[in-house]
This record gives structure tokens, C-alpha cells and sequence, in this order.
């Protein structure tokens, strides 16, 4: 009888922690490849928005203190939730001030759509499907 149930709770946790680390995110290679995705991506939309190569190395340097700004706030334990949406919004909008800066109007206004249109793609292949809708009798 003992056998049987250190057997039991042997199996109980190698199937708890495969839950776990199946729940834990991406794998390596996922999180690569959405890295890779997202540079491509990047890449795609400065090139379309038709950008010099000193704008771009601008705009990719603007982006990446906004990254870093956004995950310090992120990480900062002693704000409240609230607290940081607020701040998340005014880097935001601050980082959109100086892309409009350094691209101007016109081009900005183009680099969003193409933003938009590019993660409207990363989010319809990445969600789940639709339910199918309720019959109607």
C-alpha cells in the first residue's frame, strides 16, 4: 500500500511540474522567433516610411529608451498599478513626440499605420480563432 501511494504522488508531481513549465511561457526558440519578428518588422517599417539612415538610426535609438523606460517602470515594485499606466502613458506619448520630431508629420502618420497594420498580423496569427457563433432557430 505504500508503494502504491509514494507511486501515486511520484506521478502527481512529475505531472504538476510539466503543467508548470508548460505554463511558463515560450521556449527559447518561440522567443527568438518573435524577437526576430518583431526587428523584421521594424526593419519593414522604417524602409516603407522611406526614412533616411540617420532617421532610422535615430528612431530605432528613441525606441529603445522608451523599451527601457517602460520596463523600468514595469519592474518598479513601489508604484500602483495606476501609477504606472500613467507613467507607461506619458513615456508613450513622449516617445511619439520625438518620432514625430525626427520623422515629421506626414511620415509619422504613415509609420503608425504601418505599425498598426503590421501587429493587427502578429495578433490574428497568434489568437485563437473565434467561437463559432450560436445558431439562431
Amino acid at each position: 500500500m505504500k508503494k502504491l501511494i509514494i507511486a501515486s504522488l511520484f506521478i502527481g508531481a512529475i505531472a504538476i511540474s510539466n503543467t508548470a513549465v508548460a505554463q511558463s511561457g515560450l521556449t527559447k526558440e518561440e522567443k527568438a522567433a518573435q524577437k526576430a519578428k518583431k526587428e523584421a518588422d521594424l526593419t519593414a517599417a522604417l524602409t516603407e516610411t522611406g526614412l533616411t539612415a540617420d532617421q532610422e538610426t535615430l528612431v530605432r535609438a528613441t525606441l529603445k529608451e522608451a523599451e527601457e523606460k517602460g520596463k523600468e517602470i514595469k519592474n518598479n515594485d513601489a508604484l500602483t498599478d495606476d501609477e504606472k499606466a500613467a507613467k507607461k502613458e506619458e513615456v508613450n506619448n513622449a516617445k511619439n513626440d520625438k518620432l514625430k520630431q525626427i520623422m515629421g508629420a506626414d511620415k509619422f502618420k504613415t509609420w503608425n499605420a504601418i505599425r498598426k497594420k503590421q501587429k493587427e498580423a502578429t495578433t490574428a496569427t497568434v489568437a485563437p480563432p473565434a467561437p463559432p457563433a450560436p445558431a439562431k432557430n
